[in-house]
């Protein structure tokens, strides 16, 4: 007999064990690299490129207050809007600055095991509000928390924040409609919006579709006023969070990214043939990790975050669950959500209608997904067989596919077990998943018999999370000696820095290949840098350039100009075995002619860096890197009298437009008229070859005219400088409204020149220019939060005085069905509570 029982909880809780079990089962996984690793997490691709240096870089800046203009991030950025994506936002990082700077990197698994352990909990908090067994819910909250797409996003660490939180949303919607908690989704909204502004976007989508669905259940006490309330403290948490919302949200204006839409077909079907398959394929087995597409390879949404799988039970409970329950709001809604999930249009309204690919949403509906596998596991007459059965079939469907031969090279023939890119990874992920196939049914059977132990399943599923952790990790991780290597070079390289800038003493250097953002962690300034969230100016330039700017800044040689215009001082090359500067010379008689930076693939692992940039001097190496001079090193801050319209840099190539540069500032025709009484205006026309002859010798008047000093910080900048006659002079940092400029103390416009960067006019003689910055919107965005925050306070003040004592719903869980988990004094409670509304 079904009992529908709505009763607050009136036994202990297991918060603490979801918490626990959560954590240690991460902690667990990630323990046996960081033992082999020298206390550090060393994974692969954007966690060691991005994540790492980034904790290194924000820590640094969080400790001496630089929350301003960001030095360190590519040519420069704000610190706020350029990490608001990562991690400035989140309480996680914050933790970290609590530590001692030494143990940020060695703490970041120990954070990440708090992500899934606050995870657990929170998603054990959710679930029981509909699984009347604890365990249960402790299960399928471990479920959540080791999900295919948490263990596929342990690549992007700074997700993890997001789905450790997620939850709460649902649970302060439910407490606002059901208990008439006022004020706690508001608190909710705003944290979530704070911690990744990107995944709030999708959350908001998600929290539509969730209200639609369960406003029509019986357990869900909705009305209008409940919803224009809910509504209300929506759009006031979203204001509250104004602070970091406001400034990131302008800053991505100018962002190409955010502008790309789908249209006519491709808004209707993906044009990769693999990807819906390769979404069937993540629900019923263990997910590909980031960049390794296995068995359905493709060279599209390599990192699109496609992962579902549920551990050790796959979709079985889920299945059974809709099978039994079809008309249940969860069953709907998981069919709507898939439905979104295979139409590229719907799929992008969890991105702000983007035309990118990706499926970072999952998550949401995968907490649905393991409060279904809990209820399933909990539920009497639920014999979980029937998605036993599907998950079968799915799993000898891809075994089978398994087999197929994939389509030979020229020349050779077709073989058989050759369809995955790696075969025994792929045998590996199948035989895992027939493990956990086996022990579910294993589980359903003793559960259908009577004999079920509760508990025995929560050491299950945490065992099999372990084990889907392990799978994917271990596969992909860096080998030991490459984690040592990295460890040595980009961790502890902050020793082998050849020469440290300080506040008065500003250069920048370029780096090889592959150590993008090493220099974060060395704390140097670089042209070279993977993020994909900087200033927009610099994206402006890059583009009008011709050098590809989407996630990262990586100028080839060939745009040797750059070095110059950018005050770049050293070259940092990564040693590697036979590609010395001695032995490249040895091997290549004639060095001059062999130029291989123009190639496409460019290879700079094998070139002669002299040969590549002109005037580049080998000076020594350390450890792991040789280290070149700039010879033509222009200082930061050096003056121009002569311009080029845009209109007339337009018509030039894109490589010739930087070469101007080095002579001429680009400006438009209005700044033109403004200067002409300083500026003349350049013919490039006698210079058509723009040779390394001519780049040598606009450096060196560049040289000539460039500051005598200049010191900086996160507030802004101080240059001082001599010139012969009034001129302009230019500073290769970023242009944002945020910059203000004064000149021997009086105020003066701030130019937007070369397609990017800032130039302001000084006179004739000694000149102090100081130019100060402040983040864009962040003052608005504060008094915003800070009103609305006030707003609310009022709300709950006058919620609570108008309501009676006894007031409160008595309405935090909801069970329609007889539990597994039977406690003789709580099932007799129960059914008295039952049988008396009956």
């Amino acid at each position: 007999m079904k009992r529908s029982v709505a009763a607050k909880g009136c036994t202990k809780e297991k918060y603490l064990l979801a918490f626990l079990l959560g954590f240690g089962t991460m902690l667990f996984t990630v323990l046996p690299m960081m033992l082999t690793e020298r206390g550090y997490f060393i994974y692969y691709g954007d966690y060691n490129a991005q994540q790492i240096p980034f904790y290194s870089l924000a820590n640094d800046a969080a400790r001496s207050g630089g929350l301003g203009w960001n030095w360190f991030t590519d040519l420069g950025s704000d610190f706020l809007t350029s990490y608001s994506f990562y991690l400035s936002g989140s309480p996680f990082f914050w933790l970290t600055v609590l530590l001692p700077r030494g143990l940020v990197l060695y703490a970041m698994p120990v954070v990440l095991a708090l992500k899934h352990g606050i995870a657990t909990l929170t998603a054990y908090a959710y679930i029981r509000r509909f699984v009347r067994g604890k365990n249960a819910a402790v299960t399928g909250a471990l479920l959540y928390a080791f999900s295919g797409f948490q263990v596929y996003n342990i690549f992007f660490n700074h997700f993890q924040d997001v789905t450790a939180l997620f939850p709460l949303m649902l649970i302060a919607m439910e407490e606002n409609i059901n208990c008439r908690r006022k004020g706690v989704f508001a608190l909710t909204v705003a944290l979530c919006a704070c911690v990744n502004y990107y995944f709030f976007a999708g959350q908001a989508v998600f929290l539509i579709l969730y209200y639609l669905f369960r406003m029509r259940c019986r357990d869900f006490h909705t009305s209008w006023k409940k919803f224009f309330g809910l509504l209300f403290e929506a759009i006031i948490g979203s204001l509250m969070a104004a602070f970091i919302l406001l400034p990131s949200a302008m800053a991505l204006m100018g962002n190409y990214r955010i502008s790309e839409r789908l249209y006519g077909a491709d808004m209707t079907a993906y044009t990769d043939k693999t990807l819906l398959p390769r979404l069937v394929q993540t629900l019923f087995m263990p997910a590909d990790p980031p960049a390794y597409p296995n068995l359905f390879s493709s060279d599209y949404e390599k990192w699109a975050s496609i992962g579902a799988y549920l551990p050790l039970f796959s979709m079985a409970g889920v299945i059974s669950f809709m099978h039994l329950r079809r008309k249940h709001w969860a069953s709907k809604l998981l069919f709507c959500c898939g439905v979104f999930a295979v139409i590229p249009i719907l799929n992008s309204l969890f991105q702000a209608v983007n035309s990118y690919y990706y499926a970072r949403w999952f998550y949401m509906p995968i907490l649905i997904m393991a409060m279904m596998t809990a209820h399933s596991l909990d539920d009497e007459e639920n014999s979980g067989f029937t998605g036993l059965k599907v998950c079968a079939a799915m799993t000898i469907a891809f075994a089978v596919m398994g087999c197929f031969p994939a389509k030979p090279k020229d020349g050779e023939k077709a073989k058989l077990f050759t369809m995955p890119e790696d075969v025994l990874y792929f045998w590996i992920t199948i035989g895992v998943t027939v493990l956990f196939l086996v022990c579910s049914y294993l589980i359903f059977r003793r559960k259908k018999k009577g004999r079920l132990s509760t508990a025995f399943v929560v050491f299950v599923t945490a065992v099999s999370s372990i084990i889907c952790v392990f799978t994917t990790t271990l596969y992909a991780a860096n080998s030991v000696t490459s984690a040592r290597e990295y460890i040595d070079t980009a961790i502890d390289g902050e020793d082998e820095v050849w020469e440290p800038v300080s506040e008065d003493n500003f250069f920048r250097i370029d780096i090889s290949a592959d150590c993008d953002n090493y220099p974060m962690i060395w704390g140097l300034p670089t042209m070279r840098a993977f993020q994909s969230v900087v200033n927009t100016s610099i994206m402006d330039f890059y583009s009008y350039v011709g050098v590809p700017r989407d996630v990262a800044s990586r100028a080839k040689l060939s745009h040797y100009t750059l070095r110059g215009l950018f005050s770049v001082k050293y070259y940092y090359k990564e040693k590697k075995e036979g590609c010395s500067y001695e032995e490249l010379l040895r091997s290549t008689p004639d060095s001059s002619s062999s130029s291989s930076s123009n190639s496409a693939d460019e290879n700079t692992d094998i070139a002669i860096i002299p040969d590549e940039l002109p005037d580049f001097r080998y000076v020594g190496e350390t450890e792991h890197f040789e280290i070149y001079e700039n010879e033509l090193y222009v200082p930061m801050g050096f003056a121009y009298n002569t311009y080029i319209t845009k209109k007339a840099a337009d018509d030039k190539g894109k490589l010739q437009r930087e070469k101007v540069m080095m002579k001429s500032l680009i400006l438009t025709d209005e700044q033109a008229e403004k200067y002409s009484d300083i500026l003349r205006e350049y013919d490039p026309e006698r210079d058509t070859s723009m040779s390394r002859e001519s780049y040598r010798m606009f450096c060196r008047e560049k040289i000539a005219c460039s500051a005598k000093s200049f010191s900086f910080d996160s507030h802004g900048f101080t240059s001082e400088i001599d010139l012969d006659s009034p001129e302009l002079v230019f500073f290769s940092v970023p242009y944002s409204s945020g910059w203000t400029a004064e000149v021997n103390g009086s105020p003066v416009d701030v130019e937007k020149v070369n397609e990017g960067f800032m130039a302001v006019r000084a006179e004739k003689g000694s000149n102090t220019i100081v130019f100060r910055y402040r983040t864009p919107y962040l003052r608005e965005g504060v008094i915003i939060s800070c009103i609305s925050t006030a707003v609310l306070a009022v709300y709950v003040l006058i919620s609570r005085r108008k309501r009676s004592k006894g007031d409160y719903a008595d309405h935090r869980h909801f069970y329609d069905y007889s539990s597994c988990e039977k406690i003789k004094a709580a099932q007799e409670y129960c059914d008295s509570l039952f049988n008396t509304k009956a």
